[in-house]
């Protein structure tokens, strides 16, 4: 693959934009990383209007219109939960909608590329099913955030939407959706969808309602909605259509807000995450039997061992929120 046969659509903000803030300089060394590790390819940045871009070094500029927060769901005091969702469809697919070559990435502005190791990991894993066959070839993703636990339970279509690398078509396919209109409380559904349930998670929802295109089955009740249909259609879907790596794995830096001493990126979050050898484990159960894989008992062990200190605890915490939960809306309904 020729490097000139990639556009890499940087999105977001390049300061601090409205309540997010932005991690000095690194959009410069977003950029900059891109041109290093990726020398021929094309870079559009895809941003908001009024932001300084001195010094930065891009080949195309998209200034997006901003839509403002979207409200997905109200907490029990009645104040509103508020995300930026729109925000990052607006400035992905504004940026998506730019590129002519067969191949994109999707970076964001606070992250950075540390490799190339994300044109091989895209190459490798060439096999499919027919089941679940939405993409022309894989798309690359990191584990950050591609949850296999949360809460300390199982939960499904937990991609995380920080980094995408593909075929042009199969990237824009995961951004091209509608904006996400605000919740509205009503008597009957007060606080959120699937309540007592959580809320599904802004990467779950962002993930149904790009997959919604290519089949109905994607649909969940809440984030903790994860019967054993929807678990090995989640499964399926994530061997035949992704690649799942580690941010080092797959070459991608993260800001200081997602590094260093961050839960994510500490071993208690990153072992609720998919991991490249469990990814590998799908890939060879449903694509590929054939498939060599190396994944030692050691390594197997050592990881349920961390869940079973990390991740199932959480379970019965969990039980017992959910319980909090129901009982506080009972208390403010007399």
């Amino acid at each position: 693959m020729s490097t000139k046969d990639i556009t890499i659509v940087v999105q977001g903000p390049v300061q601090t934009f409205s309540d997010r803030e932005q991690e000095s300089g690194i959009t410069r060394k977003c950029l900059d990383s891109v041109r290093h590790f990726l020398p021929g390819a094309k870079i559009i940045l895809s941003t908001w209007h009024n932001q300084d871009l001195t010094d930065l070094d891009y080949d195309q500029l998209v200034l997006c219109d901003d839509p403002g927060t979207n409200v997905r769901a109200y907490n029990i005091d009645g104040t509103p939960q508020t995300f930026n969702n729109n925000r990052q469809i607006i400035s992905t697919l504004s940026g998506l909608e730019q590129v002519t070559t067969p191949y994109t990435m999707k970076l964001r502005s606070d992250n950075y590329l540390i490799s190339d190791a994300f044109l091989d990991l895209q190459q490798d894993f060439p096999k499919r099913c027919e089941q679940a066959r939405f993409f022309n070839e894989k798309v690359v993703v990191i584990n950050t955030f591609t949850r296999r636990y949360a809460k300390g339970a199982p939960v499904v279509f937990h991609m995380s939407d920080f980094f995408y690398f593909g075929r042009t078509e199969d990237v824009i396919a995961c951004w091209n959706m509608p904006l996400i209109e605000d919740f509205i409380a009503t008597k009957d559904c007060p606080y959120n969808t699937g309540f007592p349930d959580y809320s599904i998670d802004c990467t779950q929802m962002l993930f149904i309602r790009a997959m919604q295109k290519f089949d109905q089955s994607f649909s969940l009740n809440g984030l903790l909605d994860n019967n054993l249909e929807k678990q090995l259609f989640s499964d399926r879907c994530f061997a035949n259509n992704f690649v799942i790596a580690d941010p080092q794995q797959v070459g991608i830096g993260l800001c200081r807000k997602f590094a260093e001493k961050a839960r994510v990126s500490r071993t208690k979050g990153k072992v609720a995450h998919w991991q490249f050898k469990e990814w590998q484990q799908l890939y060879k159960k449903y694509c590929d039997p054939s498939f060599e894989l190396q994944y030692s008992v050691f390594s197997q062990c050592k990881l349920f061992l961390q869940r079973c200190l990390y991740v199932f605890p959480a379970r019965i915490e969990n039980k017992r929120r959910l319980q909090q939960r129901q009982k506080k809306v009972v208390l403010n309904n007399k």
